[in-house]
């Protein structure tokens, strides 16, 4: 497939994604973005299962992996402190499954690596989703969502565009072999730009200066979630998380970048809060 036909295929589906988004939110308001940011979680889930757990056989393991991330991301949405709990209580119960049903074998290396993946999983797909979940919540909700979405999302676009245009000195070649600093400077102006256009029609009434450095700060923060979703794909062997999205890939394909700036966002939002109060 050539560039320009790849760049056509990532434009319509993100497009359509897009449309599905917007159209959740007129039907059904705030509420039909949650529902969405769920059904992220839900695929998103497998998905992770597909590349932590590539080669594990116990299919129970698996279910109690997918289940137990949803309950840390359910409890996450009620507070903050109730996730960490239910977060410590699931990475007990997935060591104690794990010991129970590999000690046998006495593979040390195995039952190690599958609690540590385990932890990485939980947090990866049950923690950082409820943060995007969690500025819905937030005074000017909608308006935020807005802008974390913009930030990423632009600056996606423009380090791919830039990297294909003038690419040429990697960043971390083993990591992800593509992506150039050019690229990625690139996409910080263009956080930046996403940044300042929504805040030219959602917070106008605010200081500039803050709303592009926390822009510039999430974008260059997302690219880092590109970086660490391509990691695990390159461990476990594997192009893309799924083939929901043609162009994309699968859902993590997708949103790598905005479950890394969710938090930076969120702490933004509250960080701004106190300060313009």
């Amino acid at each position: 497939m050539t560039t320009w036909k790849s760049f056509q295929t990532r434009a319509v589906s993100a497009a359509v994604a897009l449309a599905l988004i917007i159209g959740l939110y007129i039907t059904l308001n705030v509420q039909g973005l949650k529902i969405a940011i769920a059904f992220v979680v839900a695929v998103g889930t497998w998905e992770l299962i597909t590349i932590l757990f590539k080669n594990e056989k116990s299919i129970l393991l698996k279910g109690l992996f997918y289940f137990l991330t949803l309950a840390i991301f359910g409890a996450t949405l009620t507070s903050l402190s109730t996730g960490g709990i239910i977060y410590s209580i699931a990475l007990i119960l997935m060591i104690i499954a794990v010991l129970l049903s590999a000690h046998k074998e006495g593979n040390l290396s195995y039952m190690a690596d599958a609690q540590a993946k385990a932890a990485l999983g939980f947090f990866y797909m049950g923690l950082l989703p409820a943060f995007a979940f969690r500025i819905l919540d937030q005074a000017h909700g909608i308006s935020w969502f807005v802008y974390l979405l913009a930030v990423v999302f632009a600056g996606d676009t423009m380090a791919y565009v830039f990297g294909v245009l003038i690419g040429k000195h990697k960043v971390m070649p083993s990591v992800s072999p593509k992506k150039t600093w050019q690229g990625s400077v690139g996409g910080i102006i263009g956080s930046m730009i996403a940044g300042y256009i929504c805040w030219q029609f959602l917070f106008s009434e605010q200081p500039l200066g803050l709303f592009l450095i926390l822009a510039g700060l999430s974008g260059f923060v997302g690219q880092f979630g590109d970086f660490f979703e391509s990691l695990l794909k390159r461990v476990a062997d594997v192009k893309d998380s799924g083939k929901i999205m043609p162009g994309h890939g699968g859902v993590l394909d997708r949103i790598d970048g905005v479950l890394f700036a969710s938090p930076v966002v969120l702490a933004g939002i509250l960080i701004l809060s106190h300060l313009l109060s």
